[in-house]
């Protein structure tokens, strides 16, 4: 049975990356392509398979079969193809989850693989607990109707990229890290709680809510919302797979009643005054456990219907932000060393970056990290420890990578390679200088293109006044995360300069998410190319405030006269933020270069969609 996927991977007119789940090792397995959804037009029949057991029952695999979309006469000017995957002789193992995958009135699903990408979709940020689902869903299953809409078109989206924070490691429900338990053990993943460096402590962990004593400050947790903290390898795999394709459900498995957590819920006393023993109260009252129920339900629904045919049938690219290990990640040096050096942080780091290559890495570029898919998987078929010098090499590496296509892609990683306090006390550079100059030398190696992608999780250009707030406000630390490019102009305007050294650039493009609003900016650069700045966070997460936080910060930053940045106004709205659900997208002209951007939104009152004409733009005076 597939558990989770199929999720297109990097494709492309010579490849085709598909990564799944399964719960056992088929004996045989195929991935058939088709020109068609009867299958009356076969193109591919051969394909690679590599699994990685990480659990009794829970096999990571990756196919792989080669295109010959360029190579082939009959095939020039075949844009879309439809595949299915074929375990044991059983397309897709399930006739229900194949219905499940397929967009429309399509028989099968299939994948966009266009010789130049003109329409994109852009999403960060799915706290999967997140309130008010009933009238505001997570906005990634907007991305199904969108695909739906455009079947048979060259509107159709052809990349998606997730921009961070794809699971929140940290702010986790105490019902979902109960269901995530009972997933957890019908797939065989061993339970590593035990071997915790935790001490004394350790005992605390037979509560779901009271890992807030495990998970201290010290030890580089600087979470506000971490008493229900993920820390094993199962955990983490099993919140990835529950994100990704609300896993579990197949299994007959339902998130439990507040009478049966209550063995496992933290306590507090009542104070009160006439002397009798007062009642037992628990922190996770049943209020929450009743909001938490019905917003998870919701989640999960949209993850194993919408959400997963999206991503079933999208090329889907990732890469991580803080949430992927714990909020505020590598947010200052301190912080840094705590988490790396400190045997409790070090277990929990090693084994989020473990996870996150096997379920985000592995399939941005599969064929370039063949050599460290294979460590990895000797590691975890040694049962090698969290704390082993043999994980260093995950700690070392730089995780971001490019796209040579047209257009080009640069996805960065801007949490690992930070330089702190280089060019002062409160400087941060969110990229070493070495990574962005080496940045620029690749992309100096690329052919002529008028527009450069970029995917920075953290924006380059963000709200001025809450970044004003960031920087020059030490009390705000622990509410507006202090960590903005603008906290090291110097590694801002490097990046730039890397970035305008793709042949012909007059165009850059950054993909943004991470601060839980969504905007857009243009900024003219001074080595002459254009920089657009959209956006889009968080399509399952919402701001301290939501929108009337927003304006109250906007008119605390006039007050104080810092009203001299620019937004872009979105059609018919005078406001240029926004903190209603959202995902982002962007349309590219035939001459490749970006004409419109556009956010699909939730709010109180529905659906509704923000367009950016990026040709005849408006702009905030």
């Amino acid at each position: 049975m597939i558990v989770c996927g199929p999720i297109v991977r990097h494709s492309n007119r010579t490849m085709l990356n598909l990564w799944l789940v399964l719960d056992q090792r088929p004996e045989s397995i195929q991935l058939n392509t088709y020109l068609d959804d009867v299958r009356a037009s076969p193109v591919t029949r051969d394909c690679d398979a590599e699994f990685i057991p990480a659990g009794d029952n829970c096999y990571i695999c990756m196919l792989s079969t080669d295109l010959p979309l360029d190579n082939a006469e009959p095939y020039h000017q075949t844009n879309e193809l439809f595949y299915e995957i074929v375990l044991d002789g059983e397309p897709f193992g399930d006739s229900q989850l194949l219905a499940t995958l397929c967009p429309g009135t399509d028989k099968l699903p299939s994948v966009y693989l266009p010789r130049e990408h003109r329409h994109f979709i852009q999403a960060s940020c799915r706290r999967p607990h997140s309130p008010g689902q009933d009238k505001k869903p997570d906005q990634l299953a907007r991305g199904a109707r969108l695909l739906a809409e455009n079947l048979r078109k060259e509107s159709r989206p052809s990349q998606l990229f997730l921009t961070g924070d794809q699971i929140y490691a940290d702010d986790v429900s105490p019902l979902l890290l109960d269901y995530l338990g009972k997933l957890q053990k019908h797939l065989g993943l061993a339970d590593d709680l035990k071997n915790l460096p935790a001490g004394k402590d350790l005992l605390r962990l037979s509560k779901l809510d009271d890992r807030h004593w495990v998970t201290r400050s010290p030890y580089g947790f600087s979470s506000s919302a971490k008493s229900s903290h993920l820390l094993t390898r199962a955990e983490y795999l099993s919140m990835y797979l529950f994100a990704f394709s609300g896993a579990g459900h197949q299994f007959g498995l339902d998130f439990a009643g507040h009478d049966e957590l209550k063995p496992r819920l933290a306590k507090q006393p009542a104070n009160t005054r006439d002397g009798r023993n007062p009642p037992v109260q628990y922190v996770y009252t049943e209020r929450q456990h009743a909001e938490d129920h019905r917003n998870l339900s919701g989640f999960a629904h949209l993850a194993r219907s919408e959400v997963r045919q999206l991503l079933a049938n999208t090329v889907t690219y990732m890469i991580f932000d803080d949430h992927e290990v714990t909020d505020d990640w590598n947010i200052s040096k301190q912080n840094a060393r705590q988490l790396s050096t400190t045997p409790i942080g070090r277990y929990v780091l090693i084994n989020a970056l473990q996870t996150y290559f096997l379920c985000q890495h592995w399939g941005n570029q599969p064929s370039l990290v063949k050599s460290e898919v294979a460590k990895l998987k000797t590691l975890l078929e040694q049962n090698t420890p969290a704390d082993h010098k043999e994980w260093d090499w995950l700690l070392e590496r730089y995780w971001g990578y490019e796209l040579e296509q047209t257009p080009p892609v640069a996805v960065l990683d801007t949490r690992t390679h930070r330089e702190f306090s280089k060019r002062g006390k409160h400087s941060l550079g969110l990229m070493s200088d070495q990574q962005i100059q080496q940045l620029g030398q690749r992309l100096s190696g690329f052919h002529q293109c008028r527009t450069l992608i970029v995917v920075s999780p953290t924006p380059t250009y963000g709200f001025s006044h809450i970044e004003y707030l960031q920087l020059n406000f030490p009390m705000f630390k622990r509410t507006l995360d202090r960590e903005p490019w603008s906290a090291d102009t110097a590694s801002l305007e490097a990046l730039k300069s890397s970035c305008c050294q793709l042949p012909g650039v007059e165009h850059v493009v950054v993909f943004s998410g991470d601060v839980h609003y969504a905007f857009a900016r243009r900024r003219q650069t001074s080595q002459g190319p254009v920089l657009w700045q959209i956006c889009s966070s968080a399509c399952n997460n919402v701001p301290m405030g939501e929108n009337i936080g927003l304006r109250a910060i906007n008119r605390i930053g006039e007050l104080l006269g810092k009203n001299q940045e620019r937004y872009l106004l979105p059609e018919d709205s005078d406001f240029f933020l926004t903190s209603d659900r959202n995902i982002g997208t962007l349309m590219l002209d035939d001459q490749g270069c970006p004409v419109q951007a556009g956010l699909l939104c939730a709010g109180e009152n529905g659906s509704y969609q923000k367009r950016y004409d990026l040709v005849n733009y408006r702009e905030t005076n």
